[in-house]
């Protein structure tokens, strides 16, 4: 005779098949995804030097001065180099300075800068260093934007919030103002970040993964997200005086600069334009505690948008970070190993 519990075993389907499938299907689905932001951004690469060569010849005589905000900590090899490259060869059409913020005068990025204009190598007129001094209510990059930002004069127009490490290929701040003042819906212009491993190993590319599903909607220039590597806005947006604006939830024990732009963007419903401006990051983690911190502080920054209004449930506000951990989960386990033969 049968036995009809081994019937019912092969009737019903089992959970690996639904494991292999889902893994199956979300593979398929973020490989054709990310195939497609390639041809994307392939497209734009082609089309960039005329888009750059448009936005300078667009803005002309025109363009409205820029005060480029640097938060710095410390100092590397590659320093000295970056912020020549940043304040001698931006390319502006327009009028520019710089201000360089650190948290403490002995901070060795201050005497570089420092050293650096004595020997003539940064310019004296246009290029100053603050000390922001200790953060107390937010996170010390945040404070130091701040402690910037409320130092900008009237005449700036634009801020640019570029991080030091970043090399800006000539007539990249011109397409970003273009882009920002052509459209007045749009709260900033913003560049991103492409991840790329900096070794071969499992940790290094489990990162780039995470920040792989970003870029698909970024490199089809509709991703409308900050990004607090290379952000461009209007001062006039910055400023504390606006009702539910960017200063005021930057001060409300804010911990991401970029996120919270982005989020501010979001319930004002006003555009943040994304160009074809991507930055290389070589990611290189060498122990599981690295991507640990790494991934400890992505789903930190998640919950740290501005409160949901009263009339807002709260679950909103956690959506983004179940739908990260969900997709992160289903693609980090490994698929389950095949039936025994009945």
């Amino acid at each position: 005779a049968k036995d009809p519990r081994r019937r019912r075993t092969m009737e019903s389907p089992s959970s690996a098949v639904y494991l292999n499938v889902a893994h199956a299907a979300a593979y398929a689905a973020f490989g054709l995804l990310w195939l497609h932001a390639a041809r994307l951004r392939r497209r734009s690469a082609r089309a960039l030097p005329a888009m750059l060569s448009d936005a300078s010849r667009a803005l002309g005589d025109s363009a409205p001065p820029l005060c480029v905000v640097l938060p710095v900590k410390g100092a590397h090899a590659q320093s000295a180099a970056n912020w020549r490259a940043q304040c001698c060869s931006h390319g502006y059409a327009g009028p520019v300075s710089f201000l360089f913020v650190v948290q403490e005068e002995e901070d060795e990025a201050h005497s570089l800068v420092k050293q650096l204009q004595a020997s003539g190598s940064l310019p004296t007129e246009n290029v100053s260093v603050l000390v922001a001094g200790l953060a107390v209510g937010t996170s010390q990059k945040l404070h130091n934007l701040i402690h910037a930002v409320e130092r900008i004069g009237e005449q700036s127009e634009l801020v640019l919030m570029l991080d030091d490490d970043m090399l800006l290929a000539p007539g990249a701040v011109n397409l970003l103002a273009h882009e920002l003042l052509s459209d007045p819906n749009a709260l900033a212009a913003s560049g991103f970040s492409c991840d790329a491993p900096g070794r071969w190993t499992v940790l290094a590319h489990a990162a780039c993964v995470y920040r792989l599903i970003l870029e698909i909607s970024v490199a089809g220039g509709e991703g409308s997200h900050a990004w607090g590597g290379c952000c461009l806005m209007r001062r006039a947006d910055l400023l504390e005086s606006v009702p539910g604006g960017v200063m005021a939830h930057w001060k409300n024990r804010g911990y991401s600069d970029d996120w919270i732009i982005t989020a501010v963007a979001r319930k004002q419903r006003r555009r943040i334009a994304n160009p074809p401006l991507l930055f290389l990051n070589l990611v290189d983690f060498r122990s599981p505690s690295q991507l640990y911190n790494f991934f400890h502080r992505q789903f930190f920054v998640l919950d740290t948008y501005p409160q949901p209004s009263p009339d807002e449930p709260r679950i909103q506000a956690h959506r983004l970070r179940l739908e990260s951990y969900a997709l992160a989960s289903l693609m980090g386990l490994p698929p389950p190993p095949p039936s025994p033969p009945a």
